[in-house]
C-alpha cells in the first residue's frame, strides 16, 4: 500500500504467522483486501457480471471493524497488541476516504484511544542516543508508524469537520518515521521529534538528518493544521462578535493572526528551501511506475512521496493566504484605524493595495500549482496518491471556477475555464476509483450552475440600466429644448427611479452592519440578506453563512461606508464593481471551502 505504509515488509508473513487470535488475524486480513481490492483491474472481472456485494471493498471493510471488534472484547481489561490498532487504521481509513461521515468519525476516535491505551504517545520519552538493540529499534519504528497514520487521519478529519485535533500535541514524544529503506534494512537512523512550534520544526527536521519522505510530509502537514486554525473565518467572526470585546482588543487579536500566519508563510518557505534535493518537484513527468521485484522503493512510491509533498504544501499556502486574498480594500485601513506607521518601531509603510494584491498572487499561485502537478502526472496517478488530497483537487477546482467568473477579459476566462475543466475532471476521477460519497461534488455543480445565472442575472440589469439611463439623457435634451418652444406646454420631470443598491434614506452604519473579524465593518451579509442571488454562489463555498430568514426584506438597502465606493450618478453601471472579486467583502475572505466535506 502506497498511501499506508505501517508494515514492516520483510518480516511481515512471520507477524502474521505470530498473531495468536483467529478475530485479530481475521480483521488484518480483512482490512487490508478490503483497501487492496479497489486496485483489482477491470480485465480481472468480466464486464457482463457485477461484482457481488461480497467483492466490494466496503463488504471487507465491515468485515475487518465486525473482527476487531471481537477482538477487543476477546482482550477484556487487557491491553489489546498492535495488530488491532493497525487492522482498525487501515478499516478507518477507507471509510474516511468515503467520507468523514458519523462511523469514520467515531472509528477514528477509537483509533486515538487505543493509541493512548498503548502509550504510543511517549514511545520515545526515555529513548538513548542511538539505539543498541536493531531488532527492538525496528518493532518500536512500526509502532511509530501507526502513531503517525492516526495523527495523519486525526489532521485531515478534523479539518474537515473544523474542530480541534483529537490527539494533543503538546504532549507527542514520539519520533518522526525514518526512510523505508533503513526500517527495511535493519539500519537504525537518526530522527527527531515534531516540534512544537511549528516555524521551527522544519529545522528539528533538517538538523537531524532525515530525509524520510513521510516525515517531511507531516510537518507540513502539521502546518496547514495550524494554518487552518488562525485563519478560520468562522472562529475570527466569533471572537469579532463577542459583545463583550472592545474594539481595540479585537483589532489587536487579528492583527497578532496575521503576523503568525505571516510567520507561517515565511515557515512554509523555508521547509520548501530545506526539504531535501529528490523530494522536490521540478515540473518532471510522474509517471508512478509499477514497483519491481526486490526493490526497496518503486517509482511509484518516490513520484507519491514528490506528488503529497508538494500538494500539501500548495494546500498550507491557500490557508494561509485565503484569509487576505480577499479582504476589500476598503477594509484594511479601518483595520489599522488608531496604528500610526510610527507606533512600532522599524514599522514599513505599506500599501493596502499592494498587500492585497500579493496575497491574491500567492493564492492563485498555489492553486495553479496543484493544477501544474495535476497535469504533469500519469492519468492513473489519483489511484496511488494520499486519497484524503482529492479534497484539495475539489478545493483548486473551486477556485478556478469563481475565479473564471469574476475575470473581464474573455480570453481569461476561456484560459481559467480549460483549468477548471482539468481540475475537475480529476476529482472525478477519484470519487469514482475511491467511491468519495459527500456533496462536494453537488456543490461544485451548484456553485458554477449560480454563477451562470448571477452572470445572467447582472447583464440583464446591466442592458436595463443602459436602457434607463439612455431614456433619461434623451428627456434631458427634451427639457433642456423646452424654453425656446413656448407652444409647447412643459411637463413635470419624472421621478428617476434609484438603483435599488442606492439607499435613498442611508442607514446608520454601526447599527446595520455587524463587527466579524477583530473590528472591520462588515456589510456583506446585509448585502445577502437583500440580494440572494447574487451571493448564493458566497454561500456555496463557505464564504459568508447563509442567511437565516431571506423573507424579511427591508425596503432600504445598506450601501457600504465608503463614499468611493458608490458614484450616485453612474448608479448601476457600478454593480459590477461592487460585486468585483477583489473588492467586495466576502466576511473576512475565503472562509473554508473544504466545509463541503461536512455537507452531506
Amino acid at each position: 500500500m502506497v498511501a499506508i505504509n505501517i508494515f514492516h515488509e520483510p518480516t511481515f508473513a512471520e507477524k502474521l504467522s505470530n498473531i495468536p487470535s483467529l478475530y485479530q488475524l481475521t480483521a488484518l486480513l480483512a482490512a487490508i483486501v478490503g483497501y487492496a481490492s479497489r486496485f483489482q483491474a477491470p480485465r480481472d472481472m468480466r464486464a457482463d457480471i457485477p461484482p457481488r456485494d461480497n467483492e466490494k471493498p466496503e463488504h471487507f471493510v465491515r468485515r475487518a471493524f465486525q473482527y476487531a471488534n471481537k477482538a477487543l472484547v476477546e482482550c477484556d481489561d487487557e491491553m489489546p497488541p498492535l495488530c488491532v490498532l493497525q487492522a482498525l487504521i487501515i478499516a478507518t481509513h477507507c471509510q474516511l476516504t468515503r467520507g468523514v461521515r458519523g462511523k469514520a468519525w467515531r472509528s477514528l476516535g477509537l483509533c486515538v484511544r487505543l493509541v493512548y491505551e498503548l502509550s504510543l504517545h511517549q514511545l520515545d520519552s526515555e529513548i538513548s542516543a542511538r539505539p543498541t538493540d536493531t531488532q527492538q529499534w525496528q518493532a518500536d519504528e512500526e509502532k511509530r508508524r501507526a502513531f503517525w497514520a492516526v495523527f495523519e487521519m486525526d489532521i485531515f478529519a478534523s479539518t474537515i469537520r473544523q474542530t480541534p485535533t483529537a490527539i494533543d500535541w503538546a504532549h507527542m514524544e514520539v519520533l518522526l518515521p525514518v526512510d523505508n529503506a533503513n526500517w527495511f534494512q535493519g539500519q537504525p537512523a537518526p530522527s527527531c521529534f515534531m516540534d512544537a512550534d511549528k516555524n521551527q520544526c522544519w529545522k528539528a527536521l533538517q538538523d537531524s538528518g532525515n530525509q524520510s519522505p513521510k516525515a517531511w510530509f507531516l510537518v507540513i502537514n502539521s502546518m496547514m493544521k495550524v494554518a487552518h486554525y488562525i485563519s478560520d473565518s468562522q472562529r475570527l467572526s466569533a471572537m469579532g462578535n463577542s459583545g463583550h470585546q472592545q474594539s481595540s482588543q479585537r483589532t489587536t487579536w487579528v492583527e497578532e493572526s496575521r503576523q503568525k500566519l505571516e510567520k507561517l508563510g515565511n515557515a512554509v518557505r523555508c521547509f520548501s528551501l530545506a526539504l531535501p534535493a529528490h523530494l522536490r518537484y521540478y515540473d518532471q513527468y510522474l509517471s508512478f511506475g509499477a514497483p519491481v521485484q526486490g526493490q526497496l522503493e518503486s517509482q511509484r512510491q518516490q513520484h507519491c512521496s514528490l506528488y503529497n509533498i508538494f500538494v500539501m504544501t500548495q494546500l498550507t499556502r491557500l490557508m494561509i493566504h485565503r484569509y487576505d486574498a480577499f479582504r476589500p480594500q476598503s477594509r484594511q485601513s479601518d483595520i489599522n484605524a488608531g496604528s500610526r506607521p510610527g507606533d512600532v518601531a522599524g514599522a514599513i509603510p505599506f500599501n493596502p493595495q499592494d498587500t492585497e494584491s500579493a496575497a491574491q498572487r500567492q493564492y492563485y499561485e498555489a492553486a495553479d500549482g496543484i493544477l501544474r502537478i495535476v497535469s504533469q502526472s500519469c492519468e492513473e496517478h489519483i489511484q496511488h496518491i494520499n486519497p484524503f488530497l482529492s479534497s484539495t483537487i475539489w478545493l483548486a477546482s473551486a477556485v478556478q471556477l469563481v475565479r473564471k467568473h469574476f475575470a473581464r477579459a474573455p480570453a481569461s476566462r476561456s484560459l481559467i475555464k480549460s483549468r477548471f475543466d482539468v481540475l475537475y475532471l480529476t476529482y472525478r476521477r477519484c470519487v469514482d476509483f475511491w467511491g468519495t460519497q459527500t456533496a462536494m461534488q453537488r456543490n461544485l455543480e451548484s456553485l458554477e450552475e449560480q454563477l451562470e445565472a448571477r452572470k445572467r442575472t447582472m447583464d440583464a440589469r446591466e442592458s436595463q440600466s443602459s436602457s434607463d439611463q439612455t431614456s433619461h439623457v434623451g428627456h434631458q435634451k427634451r427639457k433642456r429644448t423646452l424654453p425656446t418652444m413656448p407652444h409647447f406646454t412643459a411637463t413635470k420631470k419624472p421621478r428617476h427611479k434609484q438603483p435599488q443598491y442606492i439607499p435613498e434614506s442611508p442607514r446608520d452604519y454601526a447599527e446595520a452592519s455587524t463587527f466579524v473579524d477583530g473590528g472591520t465593518d462588515v456589510v456583506a451579509q446585509g448585502y445577502a440578506r437583500h440580494h440572494p442571488d447574487a451571493v448564493d454562489s458566497m454561500v456555496m463555498l463557505g464564504m459568508m453563512p447563509p442567511s437565516q430568514d431571506r423573507s424579511q426584506t427591508s425596503g432600504q438597502y445598506l450601501m457600504p461606508p465608503s463614499s468611493e465606493f458608490f458614484d450616485p450618478a453612474m448608479g448601476q453601471a457600478q454593480h459590477e464593481q461592487v460585486l468585483d472579486w477583489p473588492t467586495f467583502d466576502f466576511s473576512g475572505g475565503i472562509q473554508d471551502l473544504l466545509a463541503g466535506w461536512t455537507a452531506y
